[in-house]
C-alpha cells in the first residue's frame, strides 16, 4: 500500500476588495439547476470608491455550471468593451474556467478564443474565492429562474434582492474559509491570474 501523508488545512479569512483607482472590478458568476440544467449568469462592476456602475444578468435555457461561468465572462466582457469600462480586472470564483482560458477546451473552443481576443486588448481574469463575489452568485441564480433568452438583462443601479451583500461589501466584512495548506500557492501559479498574452506562457502574479 502507497504510505500517503495526510493533507493539511488552514483557515484564512478573505473579503471583497475594490480595485484601484481609475480602474473597474467585475466579479463574475454562473450557475446550472441539475447541472446540466436550467442556468444562469450575473456580474457587477464596480470602481474604486466601491460604487456599482453596472450590473448584469441573464437566463440560459440548458447548461451546465462551467458553460454558464464562461458565459457570465464573456457577457463582461462585452459589455466592458461597448462601455469601455477599462482598465479592468475580472474576478471569478471557477479555476476550471480560468485553466479552460489559459489551456484550452476543444467543446468551448469559441467561446474561449472570444474571450482570450477581448482580455487581451482589455483586462486580466483573476480567480477569487466565491466569499468575495457574493452579488454575482445571486444575480446569476436569479437568472435560472427568469427569462432573459432574448435580451441580457442589464442595470446601473444594485437591485433589491442584492442590496444586502453589497453593504456587506462595502462594510469590509471577512469570512473564513478552510484551504488545504498547499492550495494557497501552488495552486494560484498553476491556475493562474490570466493576463495576456499567450495562452501557453501567462504571465502569471503569485500574489493573487
Amino acid at each position: 500500500m502507497l504510505n500517503k501523508e495526510p493533507k493539511t488545512k488552514k483557515n484564512i479569512w478573505v473579503k471583497w476588495e475594490p480595485p484601484k483607482i481609475n480602474t473597474y472590478k467585475l466579479n463574475t458568476d454562473g450557475a446550472a439547476t441539475g447541472n446540466p440544467g436550467r442556468g444562469g449568469l450575473g456580474g457587477v462592476f464596480r470602481n474604486a470608491s466601491e460604487n456599482s456602475v453596472l450590473g448584469y444578468m441573464d437566463s440560459i435555457q440548458y447548461t451546465t455550471n462551467t458553460h454558464a461561468k464562461l458565459l457570465a465572462i464573456l457577457k463582461g466582457l462585452q459589455l466592458t468593451e461597448e462601455r469601455q469600462f477599462t482598465p479592468l480586472e475580472i474576478n471569478t470564483n471557477s479555476t476550471e474556467v480560468i485553466r479552460m482560458l489559459i489551456n484550452g477546451n476543444l467543446p468551448f473552443d469559441s467561446l474561449i478564443h472570444e474571450c482570450r481576443s477581448i482580455v487581451q486588448r482589455l483586462s486580466a481574469v483573476i480567480h477569487s474565492y466565491r466569499e468575495t463575489s457574493k452579488v454575482a452568485d445571486l444575480l446569476a441564480k436569479k437568472g435560472t429562474n427568469k427569462n432573459f433568452f432574448e435580451d441580457i438583462f442589464v442595470t446601473t443601479v444594485p437591485l433589491v434582492f442584492v442590496k444586502h451583500v453589497f453593504w456587506a461589501d462595502i462594510v469590509g466584512t471577512v469570512f473564513e474559509r478552510q484551504i488545504m495548506d498547499c492550495n494557497i500557492t501552488n495552486d494560484s501559479q498553476v491556475v493562474g491570474d490570466l493576463i495576456y498574452p499567450p495562452a501557453n506562457n501567462p504571465s502569471v502574479n503569485p500574489n493573487g
